[in-house]
């Protein structure tokens, strides 16, 4: 996508977007481990903002023990970033290894890392590739007029007893 410039696709920071009971404990875990210059806690954003975050990475990561199909991959892939996530309920229905982004087992850190690492060394167009293969997947399988359409349909078609 033309708005994905290379100066956005360069950084290396890691962005955590979210708040929650573990921010102290991260706050330590990076300030024992030296990680301030590349680590940045952003805390809870708007959508705008997380928009913004979004188009400025290289990649979007979800790493989840339990999700259903979660509506930031789809934001990610539509917004053109291929997203890092775990083989967990409905995600793997998005994300494809290596075509849309990469899939990661729960809970393990290691290939986590090593996906996450992955992408930084990923060449742009590659990851731009990955990133429209994403927005096309989302805009086939997840339309809302298409799927409120089919919706609509089962209903015209449903016999109701009283």
């Amino acid at each position: 996508m033309d708005w994905w410039s290379e100066e956005d696709a360069g950084a290396d920071d890691l962005v955590l977007i979210g708040d929650g009971p573990m921010r102290g404990e991260l706050e330590s875990f990076i300030g024992r481990n030296n990680l301030a210059g590349c680590v940045v806690l952003r805390g809870w954003q708007s959508n705008e903002k997380v928009r913004q975050e979004i188009v400025a990475a290289r990649a979007m990561v979800l790493p989840s023990f339990a999700e259903g199909l979660p509506v930031v991959v789809m934001e990610a892939l539509a917004l053109g970033r291929p997203v890092i996530s775990t083989f967990v309920a409905g995600i793997p229905e998005l994300v494809e290894e290596g075509i849309t982004g990469y899939l990661v087992p729960a809970g393990s850190i290691e290939r986590l890392a090593e996906a996450m690492r992955r992408v930084l060394r990923e060449d742009v167009a590659r990851l731009r590739e990955m990133g429209a293969r994403g927005a096309a997947r989302v805009a086939e399988a997840h339309d809302a007029s298409r799927e409120a359409e089919k919706l609509a349909n089962l209903f015209r078609g449903a016999t109701f007893h009283v």
